[in-house]
């Protein structure tokens, strides 16, 4: 694959200290992740995805270990990197998605706020500028730190595992940790060494840096308070021309209004009197009525024409009013349009020295309305619960592309979602891939979600990628038992049958296996499987497992039933004449 790598994760290993021993839970994990594509990877729960990535986001708990190996990004290795600088990295370049959206959002907080808040808190843009001007040199002196506190915590973390070993003596234990900590020690006072000299490079790039971004930002303040003043001078004559000509359209308009109202108050008298002459008149005659009925009905529709009569001298008073109303209204929005043109310019100072509130505003409604959240600027200020799970997962989303990040995790974002909303997400994530260019990793235990989304699947069980290629392959080719036993337990369309589930239990990490981590629960489990691991076995230049079955020596075992006549059954489907091989 010739694509640009964006992530590299070489032999990394993640231990957990617990009361009664490490836990295991990442082993050896190696893969590389490319620009543009959705590497997917499966497991059971506890097979160690998770916290793969939680490595990758500097995110683990705090009596985690990482054993050892390597997670490049950008040329940096983060497993090495000091948290000031993981800051700029997570959130920033590499965002993630959490399975629960109502854990991930604080009930408290309006979720506009809760949007923007990392665009305003990271919103410095002068500060930024310096620290990206002096960035190297400072990354270089907090590196150096966090390597001297990484191997004062290794002296602590290697002295617990060597006590804990059984296999030991405490004569062993003892000189163990005794050449542990003489090493370590040895490496800690070479590294302080050269703290001295790089703080000093650091400390004095930082200078010429807040020199250079003063004397830029000075310019960019003087040019922009010019900016600013000239606008309001500009706005403030405007503004003159604009209430004289206001004050010369009312004081005429007024006058226009004024006699038209005399002259239609006259009409409307006549009118009026006239109306009422003839309701006194048919009262006169009430007695000519033969019938009290026909006098009623004739009275009650004379009322109703003089009543008639009254609404509409109301309405064209109103209407004349309403002209000079109108002048009032367009002189106020003619001042509202000035007054925003001030604003506008300064807001637009302000935007070059920090992301402002309504930058933040403008910014959110877009994201939102990109991961559609209908009727954004009203949700805005809407609380969590207001929303249905599916659309919690949305604002989560939206969050974290509030950074632009060119990778984003995604741990299992449809666990806590009916179906049907499962594939709406789904679809959301396949969508704002293509659009941005992302780089995504998506976390789950059920191979049918990824099916149509990853260009590529690992396959993770016990702390190990036990089978990886791309999506066709790992369909339509699967070789590992266990990759085996996960697609034999996923139904589909035409899935009559009951499904076949996993025999046992995953090993206890505690205690990890010497051999085959799956062995105690293969059906296909050969001896060797109990005693060795297996290497990874080529299968095709994309496609690898680690499973003895794949030994040239080993006998040939055909996968299971199921999955061979789901494979036929598809590849007839997509017009192929035969399975895989």
């Amino acid at each position: 694959m010739n694509k640009e790598k964006v992530l590299e994760v070489k032999n990394l290993s993640v231990s957990f200290r617990t009361p009664n021993g490490l836990v295991r839970a990442v082993r050896d994990v190696t893969f590389d992740l490319y620009k543009g594509e959705t590497l997917a990877i499966v497991g059971e729960s506890g097979s160690g995805k998770s916290v793969t990535n939680r490595a990758i986001m500097g995110i683990l708990a705090r009596n985690a270990i990482i054993d050892g190996g390597e997670i490049l990004y950008n040329n940096q290795d983060l497993t090495k990197l000091s948290e000031a600088n993981f800051h700029k990295i997570r959130g920033n370049k590499i965002g993630m998605i959490f399975q629960d959206p109502l854990s991930s959002l604080n009930p408290t907080m309006r979720i506009g706020k809760q949007i923007t808040e990392a665009m305003l808190v990271n919103g410095n843009r002068v500060r930024n500028k310096e620290l990206d001007l002096y960035h190297t040199e400072y990354h270089d002196y907090l590196n150096l730190i966090e390597e001297i506190r990484i191997l004062k915590q290794e002296i602590k973390d290697f002295a617990y595992e060597i006590n804990v070993n059984d296999d030991l003596s405490k004569e062993e234990k003892k000189e163990q940790i005794k050449e542990l900590k003489a090493d370590r020690k040895a490496r800690i006072a070479d590294l302080k060494a050269e703290v001295p000299g790089l703080k000093k490079v650091y400390q004095d790039k930082k200078k010429e840096a807040e020199a250079i971004v003063k004397k830029e930002y000075d310019e960019i303040r003087a040019s922009g308070q010019a900016k600013v003043k000239e606008t309001q001078e500009r706005v403030a004559k405007e503004l003159e021309v604009i209430k004289a000509e206001y004050a010369k359209v009312l004081a005429e308009t007024t006058e226009r209004v004024t006699k038209e109202l005399e002259a239609l108050a006259a009409e409307q008298k006549d009118a009026l009197d006239s109306k009422t002459a003839e309701l006194q008149a048919l009262k006169d005659k009430k007695a000519e009525y033969a019938e009290a009925h026909e006098f009623k009905a004739a009275f009650k529709a004379k009322k109703q024409e003089l009543k008639a009569l009254k609404k509409d001298q109301k309405d064209a008073y109103k209407a004349k009013q309403h002209e000079i109303t109108a002048v009032k209204e367009d002189y106020k929005a003619q001042l509202k349009a000035k007054s925003n043109e001030v604003d506008d310019a300064k807001e637009e100072l302000r935007r070059q020295f920090k992301v402002t509130k309504k930058e933040a505003f403008e910014r959110a409604i877009e994201i939102m309305t990109e991961v559609g959240i209908p009727e954004a600027e009203k949700r805005f200020y809407q609380y969590p619960f207001q929303f249905s799970g599916g659309m919690r997962q949305r604002i989560v989303i939206a969050t974290a592309l509030t950074a632009n990040p060119e990778l984003l995790i995604c741990d299992e974002p449809t666990t806590a979602l009916d179906v049907t909303i499962q594939q709406q997400i789904l679809n959301l994530i396949k969508e704002i891939k293509t659009e941005r260019d992302l780089s995504v990793i998506f976390i789950t235990h059920d191979l049918g979600v990824v099916a149509n989304m990853a260009s590529r699947v690992a396959v993770m069980y016990a702390g190990k990628i036990v089978e990886y290629g791309t999506s066709e392959e790992i369909f339509y080719n699967p070789q590992h038992p266990y990759t085996w036993a996960l697609l034999s337990s996923v139904p589909d369309l035409d899935t009559t049958d009951r499904l076949i589930s996993i025999p046992g239990t995953p090993p206890d990490m505690l205690f990890p296996p010497v051999g085959d981590a799956f062995a105690d629960r293969n059906h296909y489990a050969l001896k060797i499987d109990f005693l060795e691991q297996p290497p990874y076995f080529k299968v095709s230049d994309t496609h690898y497992a680690a499973t003895w079955l794949l030994h040239p020596d080993a006998p040939k075992v055909e996968m299971p039933k199921v999955i061979r006549e789901r494979v036929a059954k598809y590849n007839q489907r997509v017009g192929k004449k035969e399975v895989s091989k």
